[in-house]
């Protein structure tokens, strides 16, 4: 196996990120305004859709190169990662669903209604940086010390 490829993740993550960014600004602009606008609402979907799919190419990196196993769906990807203890467990149902966001803003995207995209924004944005957060704390951060993992405030 070769090792993570801290370049290619940095990559992912950092993509995730600026749609996470972009998708705070947005929620920070309001509900009202969110609604009001077709165009912010499709995009808002589509950045939703891009973050996931940075989140879930980041994790599929990590289980090639851990030998963690073949993910056949995206909700494996997820699996995997928390039987590795590299995801927090206590969130599996969050990521989840956010894989199940992700299909279906590919696949059912007539389905998808705005107020619940803003939901979304409101009370899920930390779900992504969740995940952000514990790849690059055990990929990423440098060691507090020589040979441990990272420190716990870089993992969160």
């Amino acid at each position: 196996m070769a090792p993570v490829d801290s370049e290619k993740l940095r990559h992912h993550l950092d993509h995730a990120r600026r749609s996470l960014e972009r998708l705070q600004r947005v929620r920070d602009e309001g509900e009202e305004a969110f609604l009001a606008d077709e165009m912010v609402q499709d995009a808002t979907v589509r950045m939703l859709q891009v973050a996931i799919e940075a989140l879930l190419d980041s994790g599929h990196h990590v289980i090639a190169r851990e030998g963690l196993g073949i993910p056949r769906q995206y909700a494996d990807t997820v699996k995997l990662l928390i039987e590795a203890d590299i995801l927090p467990r206590e969130h599996q149902e969050s990521f989840l669903r956010m894989v199940k966001f992700r299909n279906r803003a590919v696949h059912l995207y007539d389905e998808i209604d705005s107020p619940e995209v803003f939901d979304i924004l409101q009370h899920h944005l930390s779900d992504i940086e969740l995940f952000i957060g514990a790849i690059a704390g055990r990929y990423l951060a440098p060691p507090s010390e020589e040979g441990s993992e990272p420190r716990s405030e870089e993992r969160s």
